[in-house]
């Protein structure tokens, strides 16, 4: 064993010496300790937090929309479809679609609303996946009755139930007697919940081709929908799009579209990781203060030392192996305890959310990178802060250390 690091051992560890000095090292681990986990844990539920956004967002409205620079919509957009499959290759999945606000009556209530009509075959929200009563079916029952997809908050706000017969009232401009709006009578088919309770007051799902003749579309659609398979990769995607379909067609990514709420989540996480990351720069100050204790309490060992022929070199590195087993022993505990607090958290969901965060429990993703890279930046700053206490140890007269009591 080099006998530099079984000195530094000794000298923090051992059970004959100053009791106080092992007290504060087990203070500066345990503060190292705290600082590694509580970022760990942070890191992991802000990262959490931002998927599930993504993903909820991403199931409503998918990667990217299509729209037209011309009012009245797209119409060749099964020949865009093509033109899209040909030219981008990362297309996991390409729908279109015909939104429009509407107003929904049910009985005495009266919402305003958002209609939504889908082809239910290439549907690429994730509503089909939410279906909390009844079930994904958008297919019209006959001439006079289709079928309708409603939020649960809507649902809990007019008191719709699965089979409720409602009527949707599509507008066209502002209601007037020369503009009176268009009546289509609706059976809903199924309740979904996403988890984004904005959205699941107003959206409402139907298909494809009532939306259009309740709106007087004809063979007109709002708009293109398509997934691809990285979605950090989607304003490059946008770029293609707008090159291979020119005008009057205009791409819009989901983070452009949403871009106030991925920005309050970007909000959530710029200061997070700069708060808390000032734990670890306090732990790594009681390990200077620990080693310059610990420098004070070891003077004479030091003059011994020095006078056996130890050089100014090697009584830095005891001290610089002092800060390192603090720190090491703390990044390690650390990990240990971040990792296993937010593993528990993502298998039983121990903690809950109000609405207002879109989710009913603390999100948990750990990325090993981040972990990593925790791990790394507190092991430097252990390292810097091992650097003036040592430097200050190696300075000591041999003489003057022997005759200090």
């Amino acid at each position: 064993m080099n006998y530099k690091y079984f000195i530094a051992k000794r000298y923090l560890f051992s059970k004959k010496d100053s009791k106080f000095i092992s007290f504060i090292t087990y203070i500066s681990i345990l503060g190292v300790t705290l600082g590694v986990a509580a970022l760990i844990i942070a890191i992991s539920i802000l990262n959490g937090f931002e998927k599930e956004i993504r993903d909820k967002v991403a199931g409503l409205v998918s990667h990217i929309q299509i729209h037209s620079f011309k009012p009245e919509g797209i119409k060749d957009y099964k020949e865009a479809f093509t033109t899209i499959r040909d030219s981008i290759q990362e297309t996991t999945g390409i729908t279109a679609y015909v939104q429009k606000e509407a107003v929904i009556r049910f009985k005495e209530n009266v919402e305003g609303i958002m209609l939504k009509g889908v082809i239910q075959e290439s549907d690429l929200s994730s509503t089909k996946y939410n279906i909390k009563k009844g079930e994904y079916n958008l297919l019209p029952i006959d001439t006079i009755f289709s079928r309708l997809i409603v939020g649960d908050k809507l649902a809990e706000k007019l008191n719709i139930q699965v089979g409720s017969k409602v009527i949707v009232f599509g507008l066209q401009g502002i209601p007037s007697p020369l503009n009176t709006p268009k009546i289509k009578q609706f059976i809903v088919s199924g309740i979904y919940e996403t988890g984004l309770r904005d959205y699941d007051d107003i959206l409402i799902y139907t298909d494809l081709l009532t939306a259009q003749k309740l709106f007087n579309y004809g063979n007109y659609v709002s708009g293109i929908e398509m997934n691809i398979k990285d979605v950090e990769k989607v304003e490059l995607t946008v770029s293609k799009i707008k090159q291979v379909l020119g005008y009057p067609f205009y791409p819009r990514s989901l983070f452009k579209l949403y871009k106030g709420l991925f920005t309050w989540v970007e909000l959530q996480k710029a200061p997070t990781p700069v708060i808390l990351g000032l734990i670890i720069i306090v732990a790594t100050f009681n390990i200077v203060g620990t080693l310059l204790m610990l420098v004070l309490e070891k003077t004479q060992s030091v003059g011994i030392l020095k006078s056996l022929g130890a050089s100014r070199k090697d009584i830095m590195k005891i001290f610089i192996f002092d800060g390192l087993i603090i720190g090491v022993i703390g990044i390690m505990m650390g990990n240990f305890f971040g990792l296993t607090l937010s593993l528990i958290e993502q298998k039983y969901k121990f903690f809950s959310l109000p609405e207002f965060y879109y989710m009913k429990n603390v999100p948990i993703l750990i990325i090993p990178e981040y972990v990593i890279l925790i791990s790394c930046i507190t092991f430097v700053l252990v390292f810097l802060a091992t650097l003036i206490p040592s430097y200050l140890a190696s300075k000591f007269d041999p003489v003057k250390s022997l005759r200090f009591h």
